[in-house]
């Protein structure tokens, strides 16, 4: 049951106004993660069409051979489970620079993405990637491996077109090697320095690689088993401000039909729309939507309202957040 909210009639904000209109979440834009995984979409793409039929049995076992000198396919930095925490972080940061203001973690149908960014349009973003296991450096054509001081030793490289340029004009990569013979990737754009080599080992030796849950706002106690969550956007901050953060949870039936789930601070909530319930406690709103037509399952527990009934809002205190987010009894 929920604790504490104050139900109130309401929509969901602007952003998922899309989603009536798309076939999957819609991943509000934000032209410099969009271009990030976009990147790592055509890496994926071109991969399959280097290892063919391999590619299938590659991903069920954890992964592809990467292949040295064309195009290679990448290991997912984000995941979601269908346990206690729908979303999973499969690298993570450690130090960061002061200038950052938040870490993004995104999964499903749009790609995956841990994204730590700066303040503003053009601050720094900074991309975590993973590529498989192999002894030799992942390498895709077109581009050259400059070689960079080890990282907690183990080999490093600044990722080029030009080898003459190591920053590749600003748009800088790092790949290293981590323990367990996996690679691991910063995609630094935006940054402010003259030469961020010094700031990406820094943060690179942080990093650290191993799958963990992220803890979110909220508690979801028994909703109807027909709904699997195929989604998960946690952005920090969200698009449109350098102060808020947003997480929206989707999830899908057998039958297409959609629920989502928008959590989001109340004091600075995006304007809601019609077509959702919303309700109020501890300083956070969310909102419930259903698209695509009324299951069954939803229906005899109360639509949104009944949704809204099993959703525990845990504030803005980040200590209070938990890993134990959905409660399937």
């Amino acid at each position: 049951m929920t604790s504490g909210i104050d139900e109130k009639g309401g929509g969901l904000a602007a952003g998922l106004r899309e989603l009536a209109r798309s076939p999957a979440p819609p991943m509000r834009v934000d032209i410099a993660a969009a271009r990030a995984v976009g990147r790592r979409r055509l890496r994926r793409r071109r991969g399959a069409k280097l290892i063919g039929g391999l590619l299938a049995c590659g991903l069920l076992t954890g992964g592809v051979a990467a292949v040295n000198g064309g195009e290679i396919e990448t290991v997912a930095v984000a995941s979601l489970s269908q346990g206690t925490d729908p979303l999973l972080a499969n690298a993570s940061f450690g130090w960061l620079p002061e200038s950052v203001i938040g870490v993004s973690h995104t999964v499903g149908a749009h790609g995956d993405l841990v994204m730590a960014r700066a303040a503003g349009d053009f601050g720094m973003r900074l991309n975590l990637d993973m590529y498989p296991a192999g002894d030799e450096l992942p390498l895709e054509d077109g581009r050259s491996a400059v070689p960079a001081p080890a990282v907690n030793g183990h080999p490093a490289y600044w990722i080029t077109e030009d080898p003459q340029d190591p920053l590749n004009r600003g748009d800088t990569y790092l790949r290293w090697q981590v323990p367990d013979g996996r690679w691991a990737e910063l995609h630094a754009y935006y940054m402010k320095e003259a030469d961020p080599r010094p700031v990406l080992l820094r943060i690179a030796t942080d990093v650290t690689v191993g799958t963990r849950p992220v803890p979110l706002p909220l508690r979801v106690n028994g909703l109807p088993g027909d709904l699997d969550i195929t989604e998960v956007h946690f952005w920090r901050p969200r698009f449109d401000d350098d102060r808020e953060w947003e997480l929206a949870i989707f999830y899908t039936t057998g039958n297409a039909e959609r629920l989502t789930l928008l959590v989001t601070p109340e004091g600075n909530a995006p304007p809601s729309s019609p077509g959702a319930s919303c309700a109020y406690a501890t300083g956070l709103r969310v909102c419930a939507v259903i698209e695509g037509g009324m299951p069954e399952s939803l229906a005899a527990i109360g639509g949104t309202e009944g949704v809204l009934r099993r959703i525990t809002l845990l504030g803005t205190d980040e200590r209070q957040w938990t890993t134990h987010v959905v409660d399937h009894t």
